[in-house]
């Protein structure tokens, strides 16, 4: 098939026979596949499914051909340029095309040019992602179709975002700062990063490059940020040890706060805001901080052993922001963990999380642990979650299928806290508490 200037594709087609010719209600499904078909620059036939006779019969005139047969009707181009040709109705099949519906798009060239446009978008901003160590996270954009995406495929609005994003990964990492704060500053809108918008979107694929959340306040806390004021995500813990203010000096709420609930052997609340804004000298304890799935443990632990229970920090299920940001704290101080949940298939999930992010070591969590503890008549279910420290704890748990939960092993759990026992730790004189 010849001719590709589109300047002249009008000219050379004796329109009102083509028309004639061409333009019936029973050829127009065929000539869309046949005008697709150009504009795609693609295949040479093209064919229709389920044609109707009057369809069929259409089209076996126009090509002089006997009737044809099947589930598709199919057509040459090269067949149907050869007719129009030799009946002088156009030059070529483009250009009797262009005349009977407009001109002819080249849609690999506008793929091409979108392409370039796209590519000019990301190009722009390589070198302030570069500078904010933030490259990998723009190639991941590119390679994703995130931003195209959030942009509705719209280059100009998808520049806007991408700025916007890089403004604000320009602010990070902060201190205690709020979220709404942040947008304000960097955006003009308070909003501009609440959960769901756009730029908020962006940001959060940046901040989790490096992390795997736990929960949705968690990639903002990593780098400072209180979303929701940081007040609703806790840490509950009992005896830490603080030594005042991170920044020196005792005069530090949040240290003062550790070290009198932890010189009465008191469970205290900390807020991820207090971590952020106020957060305390951890002191590392010479034995590993135990980390409990179930608040009744850290209830029973103070009751039992008060002041004489080791450190002991509760995730209360899926470990919040707060609780993420007190176990990296402390592990900055020199902090080393034992992890302890249910025996079901969350609990597993969150040991995973804690010994692969935190190197916690799992703590009473083996298959005779298990197998150990009395039926709790409670059946196992949901998926199974491979344990990442004992493959054969979660054969044993599917064979035996039933979910053996924090409290059911409490008094073992409580002995491996007690100061007063040596357990190949330094023991730490106390005082008892009053019970």
């Amino acid at each position: 098939m010849t001719g590709n200037n589109p300047g002249s594709e009008h000219s050379e087609a004796d329109l009102q026979r083509l028309e004639g010719l061409l333009d019936r209600p029973q050829l127009a499904r065929i000539l869309r596949a046949v005008r697709d078909s150009l504009e795609r620059g693609g295949a040479r036939r093209v064919s229709i499914a389920h044609p109707s006779e009057q369809e069929r019969r259409a089209l076996d005139e126009l090509l002089g051909r006997k009737p044809s047969t099947g589930k598709r009707l199919s057509l040459s181009l090269q067949q149907l340029e050869d007719t129009l040709q030799r009946a002088g109705l156009a030059r070529d099949l483009r250009t009797a095309m262009a005349s009977l519906g407009g001109p002819l798009r080249d849609l690999a060239e506008e793929r091409e040019e979108r392409q370039r446009v796209w590519q000019q978008v990301f190009d722009r901003h390589g070198a302030q992602a570069k500078r904010l160590h933030a490259s990998a996270w723009l190639a991941a954009l590119e390679r994703e179709g995130l931003l195209k995406r959030l942009a509705n495929q719209d280059p100009a609005r998808a520049e806007i975002l991408l700025r916007q994003a890089l403004s604000v990964l320009q602010c990070l990492p902060q201190r205690g700062k709020t979220l709404s704060a942040l947008a304000a500053a960097c955006l003009g809108d308070a909003h501009g990063l609440d959960q769901g918008q756009p730029v908020a979107t962006l940001v959060r694929r940046a901040l989790c490059m490096d992390i795997q959340a736990f929960s949705a306040d968690e990639p903002w806390a990593h780098v400072g940020v209180l979303a929701g004021g940081g007040i609703s995500s806790t840490v509950l813990v009992l005896n830490l040890h603080a030594e005042g203010h991170i920044d020196g000096g005792s005069d530090g709420a949040t240290g003062s706060i550790v070290h009198i609930a932890a010189g009465h052997g008191e469970p205290v609340y900390l807020t991820l805001r207090q971590l952020l804004r106020d957060p305390p000298a951890w002191a590392a304890s010479p034995r590993p901080v135990s980390i409990c799935e179930n608040p009744a443990v850290v209830a029973e632990a103070a009751n039992a052993l008060g002041r004489n229970c080791a450190p002991l920090i509760c995730t209360q299920g899926q470990p919040s922001a707060a609780v993420t940001t007190c176990l990296n704290q402390l592990a900055r101080a020199g902090a080393r963990f034992r992890y302890h949940g249910d025996f079901d298939w969350p609990g597993i999930r969150i040991a995973n999380g804690m010994i692969h992010r935190h190197g916690a070591i799992p703590w009473r969590m083996d298959t005779a642990d298990y197998l150990e503890a009395m039926d709790s008549g409670k059946p196992l279910t949901g998926r199974p979650v491979s344990a990442e420290w004992n493959a054969e704890l979660t054969r044993v748990m599917q064979a035996r299928g039933q979910v053996i939960e924090e409290e059911r092993v409490l008094q073992a759990l409580l002995a491996d806290l007690d100061l007063r026992v040596d357990d190949g730790h330094p023991i730490i004189a106390t005082e008892t508490q009053s019970q």
